[in-house]
């Protein structure tokens, strides 16, 4: 099991990738969160491809000091490559909007509300948009027996990459006594759905296909899961009947823009077994640019290459007045 831990980094590193090209682009990436290994990998595809689109290309790996160096580079614009806290969550968004530096993804509302499990599910609720039960433990609450029947998930409110979520099926050896509250004084108990796995990428508000996870080692899309070979099987397109596949582009469509993201995004789906119903996870503003990610896979299905998508990213990226 990994350890996943945050750090405090006072001083960010940059690093010129290439020093000449029609705009300059700084790739902020690595950072502080749980999720830095990966975002670095993301970063090395994205620095690769800007380079091949011919821009000029400053890495910088976030530190406490970034609108410093942001200041002293100068860039044209901004892609953000962050995964988890401070980049996902609308921080760094907000410091680019104060500064008026263009960036990629989701600005400073629609990332927090995408982020926080509480919130985005609180919305598609208003909106009539199918979720699974759930119910919010505290800490402070001091509960010693299972918060929901089994089999349930726990998921911590505000971490990315499946990062601190359990899911405890019926003869698990597991007491919530125990529950240790790794990332924050609050999660949320979710009713396991069991069903398929289903992936939606949105370009620009615009969703493009659906693609089924088949797991061949884990219980679920963990982190294992989603960035080691061999852990997971892609289908693509999902061998789903045509109408639950038209009515899962249009709901990721409208939970896209209910919670205003733009940009690449990846909304998150669950078909039930029992009951033939749709049920949404989560949408995730800031999907990976590794080697196993899908939404670059589920566009390049679609005849948008990886550099084309980071182009279609540089082209739309703004920031909020």
């Amino acid at each position: 099991m990994h350890k996943y831990k945050t750090r405090f980094i006072e001083n960010s590193i940059v690093t010129a990738q290439n020093k000449h090209g029609k705009k300059h682009i700084a790739v902020i990436g690595g950072g502080m969160s749980a999720e830095r290994e990966v975002s670095l990998i993301s970063s090395k595809a994205v620095i690769k491809a800007l380079i091949d689109n011919g821009y000029q290309v400053t890495f910088v790996d976030m530190g406490a000091d970034v609108a410093l160096k942001l200041a002293q580079i100068k860039p044209d614009i901004v892609y953000n490559c962050l995964h988890g806290t401070y980049g996902e969550d609308g921080c760094l968004p907000g410091l680019l909007n104060i500064m008026r530096i263009p960036y990629t993804h989701s600005g400073v509302l629609s990332s927090s509300l995408a982020f926080n499990k509480l919130k985005s599910k609180e919305l598609f609720i208003a909106n009539n948009i199918k979720t699974a039960e759930s119910i919010i433990v505290n800490r402070s609450d001091n509960i010693k027996h299972d918060p929901l029947p089994r089999p349930f998930v726990i998921k911590p409110l505000t971490q990315g990459s499946s990062i601190g979520v359990e899911v405890i099926f019926p003869g698990d050896a597991f007491n919530f006594t125990d529950y240790d509250f790794s990332y924050g004084d609050q999660v949320m108990i979710e009713k396991y759905i069991s069903g398929r796995e289903l992936q939606i990428a949105l370009l620009n508000g615009k969703a493009f296909g659906v693609l089924e996870l088949k797991f061949l080692k884990r219980r679920f899309y963990d982190y294992d899961t989603k960035y080691t070979e061999g852990f997971a099987e892609h289908i693509l397109p999902a061998l789903i009947p045509d109408k639950i596949y038209h009515h899962l582009l249009n709901t990721a469509e409208i939970v896209n823009n209910i919670i205003g993201c733009k940009g690449l995004v990846r909304a998150e789906f669950i078909y039930s077994n029992d009951s033939g119903e749709c049920f949404i996870l989560e949408l995730n503003t800031h999907p990976g640019m590794v080697p196993l990610s899908i939404c670059p896979e589920i566009l390049a299905w679609h005849g948008i290459s990886f550099n084309q998508l980071v182009e279609e990213l540089i082209k739309t990226a703004s920031y909020e007045l």
